[in-house]
């Protein structure tokens, strides 16, 4: 009798048999897993992230560099518009001066009821240009505090100029004689303007290889790449290790009483996968990650001519831009010169006013005609100095915006 007793007091104090005849148990661990070899999938996966980051890195510098166009495009899109506002304000006090002439001289019965009313005609078909000219100047300015993120009544003062002193062109001098003209040098591009273009684009770096986007496409083959050989890293078996560490407390109450209730459970273990059948899986996503790599190539191969292409279409709007600033000089000048002779010749009665009205559309026409030569040289400058930043243009350099703000001339 004391024998079994004393078998049944020490399976009593067995721990496996506390655990389980314990009305509670209480427990906690710690579970840590450490893979050991994965076939390359964890490697390859960090240099893919590290690659996409740097990707995304170049596209911030992108967006940057597009906004920094958009703004200096705006800028110079106000400047425009404030040019042309007081251009067609100009041209409209000027067909009011011309009115009031006329009806001097019609006054004093010197002139007819018909240069009257077409002097008038003329003054009243210069208001629509007018009011043109200023909604144009406001939405261009509303335009610009929107881009620097300006409240809409918030006044703007434009410090630059677009505009610079035209410079005056020589008259010829000499008799009048027969003049032969050599059509090759006359289309010949104007020297100045190629030195100008030539000196612009050696400042840049118009390489393809230096633009954000063709390098956003070349880490962009790095991570389809490294896509690639995580996925193939499929096929390799795993090795893991992995630990399991217990303190169990099997108490007839809820909680335990004192530490020395807890029993340590230790285990530890090294585990080895392989994908032995997996129904087609692994095959295609190998087959979908090489279709994935060979899209990056060819995107990359693309971005690297359309890189190419809008280089040279930079340097050609460049030379474009050039091209007409050059011409404007000295127009704007020789235009207002022959508007104030028109004027005295209308004024001593010894031209029409048809004449003088003719004299004023050309000159309101070389004054916008400079207006926008300049901004669209000053933009060009400013694409080509962030070509290399700036994301790759939908059919090539885009259309200069001053082409939207045609001024309209009534005669």
């Amino acid at each position: 009798a004391g024998t079994g007793g004393g078998a049944d007091s020490s399976q009593a104090d067995n721990p496996i048999t506390r655990i389980f005849a314990s009305p509670y148990n209480f427990n906690f661990g710690l579970i840590a897993s450490q893979p050991l070899y994965t076939g390359g999938r964890v490697a390859a996966g960090m240099r893919g992230a590290r690659y996409a980051r740097e990707s995304a890195d170049l596209a911030i510098t992108s967006a940057e560099a597009q906004v920094q166009l958009d703004v200096t495009s705006a800028y110079y899109d106000a400047l425009l518009a404030e040019r042309l506002a007081i251009i067609a304000d100009s041209a409209f006090v000027q067909a009011e001066r011309t009115l009031r002439q006329v009806q001097l001289t019609r006054n004093v019965g010197s002139t007819s009821e018909f240069e009257l009313i077409r002097a008038r005609v003329t003054r009243d078909n210069q208001r629509p240009a007018l009011l043109q000219a200023r909604t144009t100047r406001e939405t261009a300015l509303i335009r610009l505090r929107q881009l620097l993120d300006l409240p809409a009544d918030q006044p703007l003062q434009l410090t630059d100029s677009i505009a610079e002193l035209p410079v005056p062109a020589s008259a010829p001098a000499g008799a009048i004689a027969t003049i032969n003209v050599n059509a090759d040098s006359v289309l010949a591009a104007d020297p100045r303007v190629q030195g100008e273009v030539s000196r612009l684009v050696a400042a840049s770096d118009t390489a393809a290889r230096a633009r954000a986007a063709v390098r956003q496409a070349a880490y962009g083959v790095n991570v389809a790449e490294q896509q690639l050989r995580a996925t193939k890293a499929q096929r390799l078996p795993q090795l893991s290790a992995t630990t399991n560490y217990q303190r169990l407390a099997p108490t007839p109450t809820v909680l335990p009483r004192s530490l020395s209730d807890f029993l340590p459970n230790w285990t530890v273990g090294i585990g080895l996968s392989y994908p032995l059948f997996t129904g087609g899986n692994v095959r295609g996503q190998i087959t979908a990650a090489e279709a994935g790599v060979v899209e990056a190539r060819q995107r990359l191969k693309q971005a690297e001519e359309g890189a190419t292409l809008d280089a040279r279409l930079a340097a050609l709007q460049l030379t474009e831009a050039e091209t007409n600033w050059q011409a404007s000089i000295g127009t704007a000048e020789q235009a207002q010169r022959a508007y104030a002779i028109a004027e005295v010749r209308f004024r001593e009665g010894i031209s029409t006013q048809l004449e003088l009205s003719e004299t004023r559309v050309q000159l309101q026409q070389a004054l916008a005609n400079r207006a926008r030569a300049a901004r669209d040289l000053q933009v060009a400058r400013k694409r080509l100095e962030l070509l290399p930043y700036l994301p790759l243009s939908a059919g090539g350099a885009s259309v200069p915006m001053s082409a939207s703000m045609n001024m309209g001339i009534s005669r």
